[in-house]
């Protein structure tokens, strides 16, 4: 099958990047190095096509009220031109994805992970009820991220001096013509910056002026390695990786997107793990001896199985290998020391807190 390209495939070719396959689209994985990409995104900027990731429009007068049933954050709390992380929940409590809910003048805006956005639209036409009306929305629309601690220096030239009044996870609407294009202070890396929802017809001409008025500023394009790298370092889920249908938000550290002052499906399930504890739960570590701890590897404590990798690789810019992780609850201890299983050597590890550096968002 022939893979699925963005509006921003022949730019990426042009520059030279390293294209992949990732859930079926073509993709940079990175263009000179994933490191250097890496390493300039948290020092002065990095560009981001993330047009893959589906967009789906919820909007009716039951928009509200079946979004609210159907996730566990509190989507009461938004004002319009706000947005949201989220957890799409089953029956059973494990997370359907990880979404971004955008609160806009007469609709919401559900970004949801590329490789789960056909699951999520039928999950949600199944509980569908009353005036709801649901969009797939995502091949009309690009997404270009521009994150790091200059990005407000380059959306200034090319969106205008309005966006450095924008507050973290806010977001403003623009309209060329008949053209619109959202414009948010968010971002997956954890440095402050700009996810740009443009129509796909206009995506080369938001790309190739950021490029243009970024030169100035350090701007260097970046790939899924670097990307990886940054939500790593950050301490962020992947969905395939730190979640999924088995999984559930208080295994994965997100207590702060379960809000139990409302009703959503699952809530006696999670209010039960929270009362009894999580049985496991998601950790950072850092290597203490020089090895890539990979997805799956187990992790030992003085010999016992206690749990596996989840995510892992290596941080340019702490220049430690790290890694993420679930084990058995009663070992999550911040500092305790434990051993990574690579290739059928134990290497030792030691259990941090997230992030693993200080972020550069403003929240």
């Amino acid at each position: 099958m022939e893979l699925k390209k963005t509006p921003l495939y022949q730019r990426h070719i042009s520059n030279g990047a390293r294209i992949v396959d990732f859930g079926g689209w073509a993709l940079p994985v990175e263009y000179e190095s994933m490191l250097k990409e890496a390493k300039a995104t948290r020092t002065s900027c990095g560009l981001f096509d993330a047009s893959h990731m589906g967009q789906i429009i919820v909007k009716g007068s039951g928009a509200f009220e079946f979004l609210q049933r159907l996730t566990t954050n509190d989507i009461s709390l938004m004002q319009e031109d706000q947005q949201q992380y989220n957890i799409l929940i089953n029956e059973r409590g494990g997370v359907i994805d990880d979404l971004m809910v955008y609160s806009c003048c007469d609709y919401f805006l559900c970004v949801v992970n590329a490789i789960n956005k056909e699951k999520v639209c039928a999950w949600l036409e199944k509980n569908k009820t009353g005036d709801v009306e649901i969009i797939d929305n995502s091949q009309k629309v690009a997404l270009i991220c521009l994150q790091g601690p200059n990005s407000v220096n380059i959306m200034a030239k090319v969106a205008g001096e309005e966006v450095n009044s924008l507050k973290y996870m806010h977001c403003i609407e623009q309209t060329d013509g008949k053209k619109q294009t959202i414009i948010s202070r968010s971002g997956y890396t954890g440095e402050d910056g700009f996810e740009i929802y443009t129509q796909s017809s206009d995506a080369l001409r938001w790309w190739d002026s950021m490029v243009e008025n970024g030169k100035e500023f350090g701007l260097v394009l970046c790939g899924l390695g670097a990307r990886d790298i940054l939500r790593i370092e950050a301490g962020y889920s992947l969905y395939g990786h730190e979640l999924n249908e088995e999984i559930n938000p208080l295994e994965a550290s997100l207590d702060w997107v379960v809000k139990f002052n409302k009703d959503f499906i699952a809530k006696d399930i999670l209010l039960k793990v929270k009362e009894e504890g999580p049985k496991r739960k998601k950790i950072g570590f850092i290597m203490q001896e020089r090895s890539v701890p990979r997805q799956d590897y187990p992790l030992y404590w003085q010999g016992k199985l206690i749990g596996r990798v989840s995510s892992g690789t290596y941080s340019p810019n702490i220049d430690k290998f790290i890694g993420m992780g679930y084990v058995d609850s009663e070992y999550a201890n911040i500092d305790s020391l434990i051993d990574v299983e690579i290739r059928g050597r134990r290497y030792k590890a030691q259990i941090s807190s997230l992030p693993f550096l200080k972020l550069g968002v403003k929240r």
